[in-house]
C-alpha cells in the first residue's frame, strides 16, 4: 500500500497574530514556526498503519510545500518511519492560496501515485480546510473529513473511518481505496530512536518544482479564489451558575458580567485586641461557623 501524508508548517498558535480589521494576510516574518497539529495527527495515524511485521507492504511518502527549513519536519518524519520525503518549491511562492497548494499537491500525487492520502483537516494559521477536498475534486477521488481514527479492511480493499461529526458525535464511514482523508486532532508522534535521528540528518529530501510536476506558472497563478477578509474567532461561551431571580434586572446583568458569582464583601474591623476578638467571635456565630452547645 502506498500512503502519502501532506504536512505543513504554521505559525506557533501560542502567539498573538497581527491580522483582522485592516489586514487580509497573516504576517509570519520573525515568528516561531511549528508543524501543524492536524498534520502531525495525520502522520501519527499513517505511521500506525505501518506495523513492523508488514513494513515492506506499506510505503509512506511525506510531501510538504515550503522553503528549505521545512526539511527538518520531513527528516523527522523519516526518522519516525517514513520511507520518502519530498519538498515542493519554486520562485515567487510567497503567500500561496489553498487553491495553488492543492494544485501543486495534486501534481505530486499524480507523479507518485497513492492508495491513501492524508492531510490535516485545517491549519492553525488560516483554517481554510480546503486543500484536501480540492485535491479529491481534481483527482476524482472520495474524501472524508475530520477523521479521528482509521482501520484497514484488506479483504474489502477499503478503510473504516471514525469522523468527528461535531457536538460530541462520532460517525462511522466505510470508504473504498484509493481515497483522501483529512485528519482532526493533536496527534502525539512517537519518539524516534537516536540511531534513526542521526541517520535521518543525512536523509535525502527530493526537491520538485512546478515544472517537474508539469504545472506552468500561468496555470498555477490562474487562481479563481480570493480571500476577502479575516476575522477573529468567536470567544468560547462561559458557563455561569443560575442567577438570583429575586434581584432587579440591573443587578442580574452585573452578576452575568461577573460570571454569575457575586464578589464577596470585605469587612474591616478596628479597635483594641479585646474588641477585635469579641467582634470576630460574634461574626463567626452569625455566619454559623461557631454554634452554641446544645444539651448537657
Amino acid at each position: 500500500m502506498k500512503i502519502i501524508v501532506c504536512i505543513k508548517e504554521v505559525v506557533d498558535p501560542a502567539l498573538s497574530l497581527d491580522f483582522g480589521l485592516s489586514n487580509r494576510v497573516v504576517f509570519r516574518e520573525g515568528l516561531p514556526l511549528r508543524l501543524n497539529p492536524n498534520d502531525a495527527a495525520a502522520l501519527a495515524m499513517a505511521l500506525g498503519l505501518k506495523s513492523p511485521d508488514e513494513a515492506a507492504q506499506v510505503e509512506i511518502t511525506l510531501i510538504s510545500i515550503g522553503p528549505e527549513r521545512v526539511e527538518s519536519y520531513l527528516k523527522n518524519g523519516l526518522a519516525l518511519g517514513a520511507d520518502r520525503a519530498v519538498r515542493i518549491w519554486g520562485e515567487d511562492f510567497t503567500n500561496l492560496s489553498s487553491h495553488q497548494k492543492a494544485r501543486l499537491l495534486t501534481g505530486a500525487l499524480s507523479f507518485y501515485g497513492a492508495d491513501l492520502v492524508f492531510t490535516g483537516a485545517m491549519s492553525l494559521d488560516t483554517g481554510n480546510g480546503q486543500v484536501g477536498p480540492l485535491i479529491a475534486g481534481w483527482l476524482g477521488l472520495p474524501c472524508t473529513g475530520d477523521v479521528v481514527s482509521i482501520e484497514l479492511d484488506e479483504e474489502q480493499n477499503s478503510i473504516n473511518l471514525t469522523r468527528d461529526a461535531g457536538r460530541g458525535e462520532r460517525e462511522k464511514v466505510q470508504c473504498p481505496l484509493p481515497t483522501i482523508i483529512t485528519v482532526r486532532g493533536e496527534g502525539k508522534l512517537p519518539y524516534a530512536t537516536l540511531d534513526r535521528l542521526i541517520e535521518s540528518k543525512s536523509g535525502e529530501v527530493m526537491l520538485l518544482t512546478p515544472a517537474d510536476l508539469g504545472i506552468s506558472n500561468e496555470e498555477l497563478h490562474n487562481d479563481p479564489t480570493r480571500v476577502t477578509d479575516l476575522v477573529y474567532p468567536r470567544p468560547r461561551p462561559r458557563k455561569v451558575p443560575p442567577l438570583d431571580s429575586s434581584l432587579p434586572a440591573f443587578h442580574r446583568i452585573l452578576q452575568l458580567l461577573e460570571g454569575g458569582i457575586s464578589k464577596r464583601k470585605g469587612l474591616m474591623l478596628k479597635g483594641s485586641s479585646e474588641e477585635l476578638a469579641e467582634r470576630l467571635f460574634e461574626l463567626l456565630k452569625e455566619e454559623g461557623v461557631i454554634r452554641p452547645a446544645t444539651g448537657p
